[in-house]
């Protein structure tokens, strides 16, 4: 056997090489904590405190990835604190996955059947609605099909009857102590066929705007007539159209004469009515404050393309007429508004006209007033700023003086003043007290209330001159009054 000596083994290429792989590797473990380790269970010191830095190593794979890599640093370990091996540990994070929405049964087929709900939709109306699913064709197929998709509008109206003397005193209690006649006159009182025109009115104002799903004619505007009455009074025979409904609130008129000025808000108003029904031909040459506006908007009518045949001939009719006539005022005048449904039929001695007087009872109220104009066909109950007030002070234009049929609108037909003009207001008064005499008067509790002309220039009080035979000075001379007196 051939022997081999230190010396040839050295001449070897792999002693040397084998010899520099272990000095490696005991380098390399100088730099693990092993060594530390084995020193302190030798040495039995204390262990140094490792504090773990989160470092943040980005790793290229198909799915982005975190990686962290706890490294640890050493620190200085407080007296008496035991700390714990150091153990190598890789956090991931991948991007979160949000589903969506899943049933948790998956169905195997749809259902039919028939669904109702009851929703409080605006303006007092509230909807049942109901969806019927019934079996079909292929969807290609019933998308061709008008029945496929159909709904069916029905609406639940009740109708009301008119109410007599005695329903009315449920609305105000106080009518029979304010006419004490009351209890005579309704005896003979019948029901005017103008309350079933009005209601057929407003049941075609409904079926025509629910055909096409417009809006219909609200709650409040359906229910705003409790009756109308046709009444001659037993003694002076005097013919009375009893209208008994809610109050809501109008700012028209105008008149240049009286008030030839108005607010900003007016004049750019492209809602205000400058008309009312009653009218009479300018007394002065003062210029209608609305006819600019009038007049401007009907050059721009003229500019558009296409021309709004409709509107250009509104325009041209307004300013022709605030050239020549006078109107009411709302904010100044006492008027109610009366439906268009009253002009329907024959000539009738129960019906009223504008210009007609009018005493308006609420509560114990009595208040002179006059027709001043027409409104529309399927609504009743509309008085003047000016009136609405007269009734509650709290009234505007967006607040009803009342708002239930408790409002009593007794209409004198054919007694306006054969020459239409301003309201005089002394008229006005004494007239309407005669014709409520010939109702049989007021009563004790009743408050009737003297209208004043708001517009009526004001009369200074002139101050007696001082007697010639006296200085001015003297205590026989009259003085004006001391106004903290």
């Amino acid at each position: 056997m051939k022997k081999i000596s230190v010396i040839n083994l050295c001449k070897t290429w792999w002693f040397p090489a084998g010899v520099l792989l272990v000095t490696g590797c005991v380098v390399a473990s100088l730099f693990t904590p092993y060594p530390v380790q084995l020193v302190q269970a030798i040495v039995g010191t204390p262990r140094p405190v490792v504090k773990v830095v989160e470092k943040v190593v980005k790793v290229p794979v198909e799915v982005p990835v975190e990686v962290r890599v706890e490294v640890p640093v050493k620190e200085q370990q407080e007296p008496g604190v035991e700390s714990q091996p150091w153990k190598p540990e890789t956090l991931i994070t991948r991007p979160t996955i949000e589903l969506p929405p899943f049933p948790p049964v998956i169905p195997e087929k749809l259902s039919t059947g028939t669904y109702e709900q009851v929703t409080a939709l605006a303006r007092g109306l509230h909807l049942r609605s109901s969806i019927s699913l019934k079996p079909g064709s292929t969807a290609s197929q019933d998308r061709n099909k008008k029945e496929a998709y159909m709904a069916h509008i029905s609406l639940e109206l009740f109708l009301p009857h008119a109410a007599d003397g005695r329903e009315l005193l449920q609305a105000n209690p106080e009518l029979a102590r304010v006419l004490p006649q009351y209890e005579k006159l309704m005896e003979g009182a019948h029901v005017s066929r103008w309350f079933a025109s009005l209601y057929l009115h407003k049941q075609n104002n409904v079926r025509r705007n629910i055909a096409s799903l417009a809006q219909p004619l609200d709650k409040h505007n359906f229910y705003d007539t409790d009756t109308i009455l046709e009444i001659t009074a037993p003694t002076s025979k005097r013919k009375v159209l009893w209208l008994q409904a809610d109050m809501d609130v109008v700012s028209d008129g105008s008149d240049g004469d009286r008030l030839p000025t108005m607010p900003e808000t007016i004049l750019r108003s492209t809602h205000y009515q400058p008309t009312t029904s009653y009218r009479w031909k300018k007394r002065g040459t003062t210029v209608n404050p609305l006819l600019p506006g009038w007049e401007s908007r009907l050059a721009k009518l003229l500019k558009e393309k296409p021309r709004n045949a409709a509107a250009v001939d509104e325009a041209r009719r307004v300013i022709w007429d605030l050239k020549r006539y006078s109107y009411l005022l709302a904010q100044y005048d006492p008027f109610i508004v009366i439906p268009l449904v009253l002009k329907e039929g024959r000539d009738d001695a129960y019906r009223p006209r504008p210009g007609d007087y009018v005493a308006v009872v609420v509560g114990k109220k009595v208040i002179p007033a006059i027709v001043g104009d027409y409104g529309p066909r399927s609504k009743s109950g509309e008085a003047s700023l000016r009136l609405g007030k007269l009734v509650n002070p709290k009234a505007d234009i967006n607040a009803r003086p009342v708002s239930a049929p408790d409002a009593s609108y007794i209409i004198f037909p054919h007694t306006a003043e054969t020459e239409a003009g301003p309201i005089n207001y002394k008229r006005l008064n004494d007239r309407c007290r005669e014709l409520l005499d010939e109702l049989g008067g007021l009563g004790p509790d009743a408050e009737f209330i003297e209208v004043e002309d708001l517009l009526a220039p004001k009369q200074e009080t002139p101050v007696p001159p001082a007697s010639p035979d006296l200085p001015a000075d003297s205590p026989e001379t009259p003085a004006a009054a001391d106004p903290r007196t």
